[in-house]
Protein backbone atom coordinates (compact mmCIF):
# COMPACT_ATOMS: atom_id res chain seq x y z
CA UNK A 1 0.00 0.00 0.00
CA UNK A 2 1.35 3.39 -1.01
CA UNK A 3 1.35 5.96 1.80
CA UNK A 4 2.49 9.06 -0.08
CA UNK A 5 0.90 12.22 1.32
CA UNK A 6 -1.44 14.21 -0.89
CA UNK A 7 -0.19 17.52 -2.30
CA UNK A 8 -0.59 20.39 0.17
CA UNK A 9 -2.72 22.53 -2.15
CA UNK A 10 -5.53 19.95 -2.34
CA UNK A 11 -8.75 20.50 -0.47
CA UNK A 12 -10.88 17.91 1.35
CA UNK A 13 -12.43 16.17 -1.67
CA UNK A 14 -9.15 16.07 -3.58
CA UNK A 15 -7.29 14.62 -0.60
CA UNK A 16 -9.93 11.96 -0.08
CA UNK A 17 -9.73 10.91 -3.73
CA UNK A 18 -5.90 10.91 -3.59
CA UNK A 19 -5.86 8.58 -0.59
CA UNK A 20 -8.51 6.27 -2.04
CA UNK A 21 -6.66 5.95 -5.36
CA UNK A 22 -3.35 5.15 -3.69
CA UNK A 23 -5.11 2.58 -1.52
CA UNK A 24 -6.82 0.87 -4.45
CA UNK A 25 -4.32 1.23 -7.33
CA UNK A 26 -0.60 0.82 -7.96
CA UNK A 27 0.88 4.21 -8.80
CA UNK A 28 4.63 4.29 -8.53
CA UNK A 29 5.72 6.54 -11.37
CA UNK A 30 6.02 10.29 -10.95
CA UNK A 31 3.94 11.08 -14.01
CA UNK A 32 1.04 8.99 -12.69
CA UNK A 33 1.18 10.85 -9.38
CA UNK A 34 1.20 14.17 -11.26
CA UNK A 35 -1.87 13.11 -13.25
CA UNK A 36 -3.56 11.97 -10.07
CA UNK A 37 -2.82 15.36 -8.49
CA UNK A 38 -4.43 17.05 -11.53
CA UNK A 39 -7.51 14.83 -11.21
CA UNK A 40 -7.78 15.67 -7.52
CA UNK A 41 -7.47 19.37 -8.27
CA UNK A 42 -10.26 18.99 -10.84
CA UNK A 43 -12.48 17.49 -8.14
CA UNK A 44 -11.68 20.39 -5.79
CA UNK A 45 -12.41 22.98 -8.49
CA UNK A 46 -15.57 21.14 -9.49
CA UNK A 47 -16.82 21.11 -5.90
CA UNK A 48 -16.13 24.83 -5.56
CA UNK A 49 -17.96 25.66 -8.80
CA UNK A 50 -20.91 23.44 -7.89
CA UNK A 51 -21.15 25.08 -4.47
CA UNK A 52 -21.20 28.50 -6.11
CA UNK A 53 -23.99 27.47 -8.50
CA UNK A 54 -25.90 25.93 -5.60
CA UNK A 55 -25.62 29.23 -3.73
CA UNK A 56 -26.38 31.58 -6.66
CA UNK A 57 -28.66 29.39 -8.76
CA UNK A 58 -28.15 27.95 -12.23
CA UNK A 59 -29.22 31.20 -13.87
CA UNK A 60 -28.15 34.73 -12.97
CA UNK A 61 -29.01 38.21 -14.18
CA UNK A 62 -26.23 39.66 -16.29
CA UNK A 63 -25.21 43.32 -16.46
CA UNK A 64 -27.81 43.97 -19.16
CA UNK A 65 -30.63 42.66 -16.97
CA UNK A 66 -31.04 39.45 -18.98
CA UNK A 67 -31.20 35.97 -17.51
CA UNK A 68 -28.06 34.00 -18.36
CA UNK A 69 -26.50 30.71 -17.42
CA UNK A 70 -24.25 31.01 -14.36
CA UNK A 71 -20.61 31.45 -15.49
CA UNK A 72 -19.53 28.56 -13.24
CA UNK A 73 -21.58 26.12 -15.35
CA UNK A 74 -18.80 26.20 -17.96
CA UNK A 75 -16.23 25.44 -15.27
CA UNK A 76 -18.33 22.51 -14.06
CA UNK A 77 -18.57 21.07 -17.58
CA UNK A 78 -14.84 21.60 -18.21
CA UNK A 79 -13.75 20.06 -14.90
CA UNK A 80 -15.99 17.01 -15.37
CA UNK A 81 -14.64 16.39 -18.84
CA UNK A 82 -11.01 16.90 -17.79
CA UNK A 83 -11.43 14.64 -14.76
CA UNK A 84 -12.83 11.83 -16.91
CA UNK A 85 -9.98 12.22 -19.41
CA UNK A 86 -7.32 12.07 -16.69
CA UNK A 87 -8.93 9.03 -15.07
CA UNK A 88 -9.07 7.31 -18.44
CA UNK A 89 -5.42 8.20 -19.07
CA UNK A 90 -4.45 6.71 -15.71
CA UNK A 91 -6.42 3.56 -16.55
CA UNK A 92 -8.64 3.88 -13.47
CA UNK A 93 -11.85 3.58 -15.49
CA UNK A 94 -11.28 0.00 -16.51
CA UNK A 95 -14.07 -2.22 -15.26
CA UNK A 96 -15.49 -5.59 -16.14
CA UNK A 97 -19.10 -4.53 -15.72
CA UNK A 98 -21.88 -5.27 -18.19
CA UNK A 99 -21.59 -3.96 -21.74
CA UNK A 100 -23.39 -0.64 -22.07
CA UNK A 101 -24.32 -1.14 -25.71
CA UNK A 102 -26.94 -3.45 -27.12
CA UNK A 103 -25.31 -6.54 -28.67
CA UNK A 104 -25.08 -6.51 -32.44
CA UNK A 105 -26.90 -9.00 -34.67
CA UNK A 106 -23.73 -10.26 -36.35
Amino acid sequence: MKTESPPKDLKKIGKQFWRRCLREYEMDSGHDLERLAMACKCLDDLAEAEERVKKDGMFVTNRYGNTAEHPAIKTIKDMRLLFVKIIRELGLDLTTGPESRTPGRY
